[in-house]
């Protein structure tokens, strides 16, 4: 009952910012979603007396319901079937898609093993207001570069070793970094319009501009029917594979839980990762027996969308102020100082991945390393809101080269564990972002600059394809 009500609430302040957005220029001009102001406003009401009014609606059942539907998107995107291929160029799209993921991916790995240097640097030198450990500076790159549910998934894990508060730490980090995402990448989009960096731009419409369409306005369809709906309805079969999914995601974890030590205690609280192999498994099963085109594209998109949503929004309700404000300064001054780094790195690669989408690119980046995959889309679709380049395809395609992340995670949940001291753990962490930087050296990830931060572009070495792409989101 209490989750539903928690469901009901979240809904509520979705439909509460979305008249906010409307009826507030500031927020229309700096196209802040709903759900980050719903987020904002539940925050608010729940730490003004919200908390508590119905039985079991507070901080704990947010934080339960920021796990648990952040495991479900994980399992939407593990479903959702990859885009039809693209022929008829020699090649040369694939070859797009590729480089850029790959070179994506590899920024992501770079920045996420930097955020967690000065994250804990910053907390050293300013933790002394209010006692707060240098080693809950490991904590920014997982609310920054991975968002929420990660950042709720391995607190917890650290909070079971001993780390108390790590969630309510990693959910304010996390939800200030969605704030930087959009407060500080919407100026920077318009900014990279105006001097004509983004190739495929249109003007913000009016629509765009209030976050819903017009009646007579043309949009697109959210999906196909797969199955007879006298039998079963395309949607309750795409949430039955959801749940099925779900439950195998468990018995992966109850699998992984007897690994010794911290490894398998890291991996089985994993559920996202978990969940997402799970899915793979169910679609290839579905593969092999010839029916996975019952899984539409579209509609599991749309389904992902919709977790992701509700799981920022139960985010922000889950941050208990109380908590938070004892460490106030170095939590402050470290989102300030990791958001200033992340920009900064992000522009000074990104104006070096050599195609002519460069700085969609590197929005699309920026986005998804201080909030998630979906709010870089977002940035993304105000630059090339009809998908005219492949950068959308190649934040879908980047998870694999992401995944050279793995060293410094358990590298990090070591020193949570005690296995690891606070200066080793350091050390291993530079020795990663050199091996990431030569990594993109020596892969060529890096190439001459194709725009500048005066506004000028340059011809790229080896002009790429912009075909449009479709893309999932992460």
């Amino acid at each position: 009952m209490s989750a539903l009500f928690g469901l009901s609430l979240i809904g509520a302040f979705c439909l509460l910012g979305m008249a906010v957005r409307r009826w507030i220029p500031a927020f229309r001009r700096n196209l802040v979603p709903a759900f980050v102001i719903a987020g904002f406003l539940g925050a608010i009401a729940m730490n003004l007396g919200l908390s508590g009014v119905l039985d079991g609606v507070d901080s704990e059942l947010f934080t339960m319901l920021t796990a648990q539907l952040f495991t479900l998107s994980f399992i939407s995107i593990g479903l959702t079937p990859p885009p039809a291929a693209i022929t008829g160029d020699g090649g040369k799209t694939q070859r797009t898609l590729l480089r850029g993921a790959w070179a994506m991916g590899l920024t992501w790995t770079l920045v996420f093993a930097v955020q967690a240097l000065v994250g804990v640097g910053v907390v050293a030198a300013t933790g002394r207001f209010g006692g707060m450990d240098p080693m809950y500076g490991f904590m920014v790159p997982f609310a920054f570069a991975q968002g929420p549910g990660q950042a709720v998934t391995f607190a917890r894990i650290f909070e079971q070793q001993g780390w108390a508060d790590a969630v309510d730490v990693g959910l304010a980090f996390a939800s200030a970094g969605f704030a930087a995402a959009f407060l500080v990448g919407v100026p920077l989009a318009k900014w990279g319009m105006n001097r004509g960096l983004a190739t495929h731009s249109m003007g913000i419409s009016d629509s765009v501009g209030k976050g819903y369409f017009r009646k007579d306005e043309k949009t697109e369809p959210l999906g196909s029917e797969t199955t007879f709906s006298g039998n079963i309805d395309t949607l309750t079969f795409h949430m039955a594979m959801i749940g099925v999914a779900y439950v195998l995601a468990h018995g992966l974890a109850w699998i992984f839980g007897h690994i010794p030590g911290f490894v398998g205690e890291t991996i089985s609280g994993m559920m996202f990762m978990n969940g997402l192999f799970a899915a793979y498994f169910l679609r290839w099963v579905l593969r092999r027996v010839k029916v996975e085109h019952l899984l539409d594209r579209t509609m599991q998109a749309k389904l992902t969308g919709f977790t992701t949503d509700y799981v920022v929004v139960a985010s922000f309700m889950a941050v208990q102020a109380a908590v938070v404000a004892a460490w106030l300064v170095p939590i402050l001054v470290t989102v300030v100082v990791v958001s200033v780094i992340t920009v900064t790195l992000v522009f000074l690669i990104g104006q070096r991945y050599g195609s002519d989408h460069d700085f969609e690119r590197t929005m699309g980046m920026y986005g998804t390393l201080s909030g998630t995959t979906p709010t870089g889309l977002a940035l993304v679709r105000i630059l090339d809101p009809r998908m005219r380049t492949t950068t959308m395809a190649e934040m879908g395609l980047m998870n694999l080269p992401e995944l050279l992340y793995l060293p410094a995670m358990l590298s990090i949940s070591a020193a949570f564990a005690g296995e690891l001291g606070l200066l080793p753990t350091l050390g291993i962490m530079a020795a990663l972002t050199a091996a990431y930087f030569v990594i993109m050296l020596v892969t060529r990830s890096l190439g001459k600059r194709t725009w500048t931060l005066r506004g000028t572009v340059s011809e790229p070495a080896e002009r790429e394809s912009s075909a449009p792409v479709d893309s999932a989101t992460r």
